[in-house]
C-alpha cells in the first residue's frame, strides 16, 4: 500500500511505503517500548533480589523507597533517584557487603536497563535550537578575565614579557563546577578598576623605557624587554609619518590583539583623543602613545570576554573571534595566538576539521601549561598548598617553600604531561613515571636527579606514581599535625571518583589534632569507633578505607612503613568487598572504577570550558550537557582512553560553540 509523496527540501517526490512512515512515526513509541522491556527484564528482578528488603514501605533505609519507582519507572523525581541507585551499585556500595551479591554481568545488565530512564526524551542535537532553549540551564555569558587569565594575557600582549601585572589584583573565588572562571562569580568591584590602572601602567612602564622589575622586584631579562617593546611599539614618527598617524598603527593593532578582534574605527579614534590631549599638555610622543595604550588595558572590550548580544532570544552559534576567544582561554588560559586569529578573521574555524586540527596543535603548544596551571591545580584542591594548608613547622622543618613550590610543580607537570603527550587518562591514576628536581627528589627518597628544574624521572615502583601519590595531595588533605584518612578518602571519593559526599551532621565531636587519644587508642581504631555512629557510618565506611589506603604518606608527603614505632595497618574493604593494602593495591582497585573517574573529569574540564555551572544527570535541564559528558565517554573509548579525544569533543560540541541568550 502506498501513500500520497511528501515533499521534502532538495528531495525529488516519491511515494513512500506505509510501513516506512509508520516507522518513522512510530519510531519513539518502539523506543520507549524497548526501554520498558529492558526495565522489566534487568531492573525488576536485580531490585527485587538485592535491594527490596531495605528500601520498601515501612523499611525504607536512607529514606528510600523504591517500590514506587519500580511501578512507575519513568515517574516524577525517577531520573534522580535512579541515578542515585547507579552511582551506589556501579561503585559496588550496594548491595552491602554483608548481602547476597550479584553476579557481574547481572549487575552490568542491570545498569544499562536504568541509564536510558535517567535521560529525558530530549534529542541532544536539538539543543541549538529556539524550540528547547526553554530547557537550556545556563548560558555562557560575557564574563571578565579572572586573575590568571589577565596575567597570562598581559604577558602575551608584551611578546612574552611577564611584569607581574596581575600579581596585586584581588584573589577570585570559585564557582560553577569549582573553578574561578565561572561568570557568576567574577564580579567587578571598583577596587578592581582602581588596580587594573595601575597594573596596566605597571605593565607597559619598561616597554616605554621606565622600571624595568617585576612586581616582586626582579630585574627583567633586557632581551625579553627589548623584545615587548618591538611586539608594542610598531611604528615611530619620522619624516615621512606624523606622531598622530604613528600612534594610531600602534593603537590599532595593541587593540586588535588586546580585543580579540579587529576594533572599530570610532573606537581606535577614541584611544587617539588622550593622545591627543596628552601631547596638547607638552608631553612627548612616547608618554603620550603609553596613556592611549593604557586605557587600552583598561577598557571593557580587552578585561572582558566580550560575546555581541543578538537582538532577540535564541540559541546562536558564535561567530569566528569569541569562538577562537573561548578556545584559547578554555586549553591556554590566555588570548588567542596569531594562527589561530587569522583563522578566524578568514571565517575558517567553525568547521569541525579546523576545529579539530586547532585543538590538537593548541594542545601540544608550551602554551597548553597555562590551562594545566589554571584546572589541574583547581581540580586536584591544591590552591592552599603552602598558605593555609601549612604543616606544623616545629614538627615538620623539613617542609620548605621550596619543597611546597616542587610538589605543586609537580602536579601541573604531571597533568600537562598527559595532556599535552596524548597519554591515556589513566595515567593520571597510575602511572610508573613523576616529575622532580633535586630537593624533591631526595625529599621522596628517589634516585638523584641534577639541577632545580623539574624532570620527568621513571618510579621503581608503583606506590608514588598518579595523582594518589603527589606529594601536594598528601599535605592539602592532613592537618598540620597529623595524617587525615577522612580527608583522604573523601578526597578520593569527591574529586576523583565524582561521588558527592554530604557534611557531617551537627554536633559530632573532631578528633584530637594530634591524632593522639586519652585512651591511647590509634588513629585508625579512634575511626572505627566513630563509624559505630549510625549517623557517621553510612559516609565513613566508603570514605576511611579509602584514607586507610594512603597513610603510608605522612602529612608532608613522605614514606613511612610505621607510625609512633608500631608497623602501620594500610589495608581497608570497600562495602562491595573490594580489599587493599597500600597504595599501589588501592589504585588497582581505583582502575577497576576509571569509568567513574574519566566522567568526573570530563564533567570538571566541560565546565571549566563553559565557565559555568553544569546541571548533568537525571535531571532534565542538563540533559544538554549530559549529553557531552555521554559523547565524551564514546570518545575515549574509540581513542583508547587517550586525554586529546575529552579535549576534541568538548571543543566541538553544541553547548561550546552556541550561545543562548535569554534577556
Amino acid at each position: 500500500m502506498l501513500i500520497r509523496p511528501i515533499r521534502l527540501p532538495g528531495i525529488s517526490a516519491r511515494p513512500l511505503p506505509l510501513v516506512v512512515v509508520a516507522c518513522v512515526l512510530w519510531a519513539p513509541t518502539f523506543a520507549t517500548h524497548a526501554r520498558g522491556q529492558a526495565f522489566e527484564k534487568d531492573a525488576k528482578p536485580f531490585l527485587a533480589a538485592y535491594c527490596a528488603d531495605c528500601h520498601k514501605p515501612g523499611k525504607a533505609k536512607g529514606d528510600l523507597d523504591l517500590s514506587k519507582f519500580q511501578a512507575e519507572p519513568k515517574g516524577p523525581g525517577a531520573g534522580k533517584v535512579w541515578e542515585s541507585v547507579t552511582e551506589r551499585v556501579r561503585a559496588g556500595e550496594m548491595p552491602p557487603a554483608k548481602s547476597k551479591q550479584p553476579g557481574i554481568g547481572e549487575r552490568d545488565r542491570m545498569l544499562a536497563s536504568l541509564k536510558p530512564l535517567m535521560k529525558e526524551e530530549l534529542d541532544c542535537g536539538k539543543v541549538a535550537s529556539d524550540a528547547t532553549m526553554k530547557f537550556y540551564p545556563g548560558h555562557v555569558m560575557s564574563r571578565r578575565l579572572n586573575r590568571t587569565e589577565y596575567a597570562n594575557t598581559v604577558r602575551d600582549l608584551l611578546g612574552g614579557l611577564d611584569t607581574g601585572a596581575g600579581d596585586d589584583l584581588p584573589t577570585d573565588g570559585a564557582g560553577g563546577e569549582g573553578f574561578d572562571n565561572n561568570g557568576d562569580a567574577l564580579f567587578t568591584s571598583a577596587i578592581h578598576v582602581e588596580q587594573y590602572v595601575d597594573a596596566a601602567g605597571r605593565a607597559l612602564a619598561p616597554v616605554f623605557g621606565g622600571a624595568a622589575d617585576d612586581a616582586g622586584g626582579k630585574p627583567l631579562p633586557p632581551e625579553r624587554v627589548a623584545a615587548a617593546r618591538k611586539a608594542v611599539v610598531v611604528a615611530a614618527p619620522d619624516d615621512r609619518t606624523l606622531p598622530r598617524e604613528a600612534a594610531r598603527l600602534v593603537v590599532a593593532e595593541f587593540a586588535r590583539r588586546a580585543f580579540r578582534r579587529p576594533p572599530e574605527p570610532p573606537e581606535v579614534e577614541r584611544y587617539l583623543t588622550l593622545f591627543d590631549k596628552a601631547s596638547a599638555r607638552g608631553d612627548g610622543y612616547e608618554p603620550a602613545l603609553k596613556l592611549a595604550l593604557q586605557a587600552v588595558l583598561v577598557s571593557p572590550n580587552f578585561l572582558f570576554l566580550v560575546e555581541p548580544e543578538p537582538e532577540q532570544d535564541g540559541v546562536y552559534e558564535l561567530g569566528d573571534f569569541p569562538l577562537a576567544s573561548r578556545l584559547s582561554y578554555f586549553l591556554w588560559a590566555t588570548m588567542p595566538d596569531e594562527e589561530l586569529y587569522q583563522l578566524a578573521a578568514a571565517g575558517k574555524l567553525r568547521t569541525d576539521d579546523a576545529l579539530r586540527s586547532q585543538v590538537r596543535r593548541m594542545l601540544k603548544d608550551p602554551k597548553a601549561r597555562g590551562m594545566a596551571d589554571s584546572f589541574a591545580v583547581q581540580w586536584l584542591g591544591l590552591r592552599p598548598l603552602g598558605t593555609t594548608a601549612k604543616p606544623d613547622p616545629t614538627l615538620y622543618p623539613e617542609f620548605t617553600d621550596a619543597i611546597a613550590a616542587a610538589m605543586r610543580e609537580e602536579a601541573v607537570r604531571l597533568f600537562d604531561y598527559v595532556v599535552r603527550e596524548d597519554r591515556p587518562l589513566t595515567d593520571l591514576l597510575d602511572a610508573d613515571y613523576t616529575f622532580v628536581n633535586d630537593d624533591l627528589a631526595h625529599f621522596y627518597g628517589l634516585p638523584p636527579v641534577a639541577g632545580k628544574d623539574l624532570q620527568k624521572v621513571a618510579l621503581p615502583d608503583r606506590t608514588r606514581g598518579g595523582i594518589l601519590g603527589l606529594g601536594a595531595v598528601h599535605v592539602t588533605t592532613s592537618y598540620a599535625r597529623r595524617t587525615s584518612p577522612v580527608l583522604r578518602g573523601k578526597w578520593v571519593l569527591g574529586d576523583v571518583l565524582g561521588t558527592r559526599v554530604p557534611p557531617p551532621p551537627p554536633n559530632v565531636p573532631e578528633l584530637p589534632a594530634d591524632g593522639k587519644s586519652a585512651e591511647g587508642l590509634s588513629l585508625r581504631a579512634q575511626l572505627e569507633l566513630h563509624r559505630k555512629n549510625p549517623d557517621c557510618a553510612g559516609c565513613h565506611s566508603r570514605m576511611d578505607p579509602l584514607g586507610f589506603g594512603l597513610e603510608n604518606f605522612d602529612a608532608i608527603g613522605r614514606w613511612r612503613d610505621t607510625l609512633d614505632g608500631k608497623p602501620l595497618d594500610t589495608s581497608g574493604v570497600l562495602p562491595g568487598g573490594d580489599k587493599f593494602g597500600g597504595p599501589a593495591e588501592l589504585k588497582k582497585v581505583l582502575l577497576k572504577r576509571k569509568a567513574e573517574f574519566q566522567t568526573n573529569l570530563t564533567r570538571k574540564l566541560l565546565g571549566f570550558s563553559l565557565g559555568r555551572e553544569l546541571m548533568a544527570g537525571g535531571r532534565r535541564p542538563g540533559q544538554f550537557d549530559q549529553c557531552v559528558i555521554d559523547d565524551c565517554a564514546a570518545a575515549l573509548a574509540k581513542a583508547d582512553g587517550r586525554a586529546g579525544a575529552v579535549f576534541e569533543t568538548i571543543a566541538l560540541s553544541r553547548p561550546f560553540r552556541y550561545r543562548f541568550v535569554r534577556k
